[in-house]
């Protein structure tokens, strides 16, 4: 037996697709093609893969889905849709059957000029512009590498998990703190100029003021006149990455500096850090090259003093055998007067010898420290003296917290045998647990007691 002949009598029985058919049905009939004063909102320009347009009709009261057909709109639209603009639209209500939901297609659009919210956007804009709160001059100059920034942003929000992923990813030294606050819907406002002012009290290198993409009812409290004016008078360094790239509020202006996105402005902040280690690192290279060029250098030229020692002590070694042979000559011809002044002679002419082969050497000497001044002057090594002497202190906290260090100074690591880690509480050890102690030269075993 069907559902349909199980009903009670008098009763009719659809399933979805005949329940929404039928709806079509009534809202054809009963409403039809009708005319709608409305403002746009949510507005996102033509679909990327289809050219339709998928945005929203709303009124002080309520709002409602509507779409435009691409073919549609390239007849009923003289300009492209813009959020805030105030609209007479023709259309009449549908239902797409996938999903159940209700919307409003439109064949007709005609300009009514600009909706409540964009008026007052750009009447506030002028009004501010006006008193020079825009002005570039009043800006001030972002820190080149920042070391501490206030991020202030919606609590558990994307645009925090965004900012904080970046500063996670990249190398840098900056200290993040975070400051949430409400950044739409009422007491908006108040809680943003409080975190501002706290952000400020604290003196940090420079605040982020951010929050995620939305309707321009949605970023409204960024562009209410209050915080602008507070972000506009602010002594700390501010970006503003507020929405997307398509987004704009008064705050964007106010500030010192624009990001597209909160990602865009983290990668703002990071950039100088990563650019500088990538510089250092480079700098390491040029200075192990040039140590070893300077290495070089020097073993040649030891070499080559070496090999006029060796042919100095040669020549001296001759003159000496040339000398005992002398000797033994005079010796045999008992020449004593004769052979004293020679000998004198010879020892001023050894004197001679060795003086002119040390002025030599000590000559050689000069040329090679001047040589080698001349190399350190013409490299870097200025910078890359400052730079390691930087990381011979990095080196040196690291070997500070070696646990070897620990261990040579008098201290001992103790765990319970069998057991991973090391004991930190005496809890873990109850009267009658085996335990190892490690210290810095060999180990001990032991009972508590």
């Amino acid at each position: 037996m069907s559902d349909r002949e199980r009903a009670p009598e008098g009763r009719r029985i659809l399933n979805v697709s005949g329940l929404l058919e039928a709806g079509r049905s009534v809202l054809e009939s009963e409403i039809g093609p009708v005319w709608v004063e409305a403002e746009v909102f949510e507005y996102r320009g033509p679909h990327r893969g289809s050219g339709h347009r998928y945005f929203k009709l709303r009124d002080d009261n309520a709002s409602m889905s509507a779409i435009l057909w691409r073919g549609v709109a390239d007849r009923a639209l003289s300009s492209e849709l813009r959020d805030g603009q105030k609209v007479l639209v023709r259309g009449s209500f549908d239902i797409y059957a996938a999903r159940g939901t209700l919307s409003f297609v439109l064949d007709r659009v005609e300009d009514r000029g600009t909706g409540n919210l964009a008026q007052r956007f750009e009447e506030m804009k002028r009004k501010l512009q006006m008193e020079g709160l825009f002005d570039p001059e009043r800006k001030l100059v972002i820190p080149e590498r920042v070391h501490q920034v206030v991020l202030i942003t919606g609590a558990d929000s994307a645009a925090e998990a965004d900012v904080l992923h970046v500063f996670q990813k990249q190398p840098n030294p900056v200290h993040v703190l975070v400051r949430h606050a409400r950044v739409q819907g009422e007491g908006a406002v108040p809680d943003l100029l409080a975190a501002l002012k706290e952000a400020a009290s604290i003196s940090p290198d420079l605040i982020l003021l951010s929050r995620g993409g939305g309707s321009m009812e949605d970023l409204w409290a960024f562009n209410e006149e209050a915080l602008v004016r507070a972000v506009a008078a602010c002594e700390i360094p501010i970006i503003s990455a507020v929405g997307h790239e398509v987004d704009f509020s008064l705050c964007d202006f106010a500030a010192d500096e624009r990001a597209i996105t909160p990602t865009a402005a983290a990668q703002r902040i990071v950039a100088p850090w990563v650019e500088g280690i990538e510089q250092i690192q480079v700098l390491g290279k040029r200075l192990s090259r040039c140590a070893g060029q300077l290495t070089l250098e020097a073993r040649s030229a030891l070499r080559h003093q070496a090999d006029l020692v060796g042919v100095m002590r040669r020549f001296l070694r001759e003159k000496k055998a040339r000398f005992e042979r002398g000797m033994q000559s005079f010796t045999a011809q008992h020449p004593a007067q004769r052979l004293e002044r020679q000998a004198l002679r010879l020892r001023h002419a050894e004197q001679r010898l060795m003086a002119g082969v040390e002025g030599r050497l000590h000559m050689g000497r000069v040329r090679l420290q001047r040589q080698a001044r001349g190399l350190a002057s013409a490299s870097p090594k200025t910078a890359i003296g400052l730079h390691k002497a930087g990381l011979s202190k990095a080196s040196a906290r690291l070997n500070a917290g070696n646990p070897e260090g620990l261990l040579n100074r008098g201290y001992a690591l103790v765990k319970v045998e069998g057991q991973d880690g090391f004991l930190r509480d005496s809890k873990a050890a109850p009267e009658g647990t085996a335990i190892h102690i490690q210290l810095a030269k060999g180990d001990l075993r032991a009972r508590v007691e």
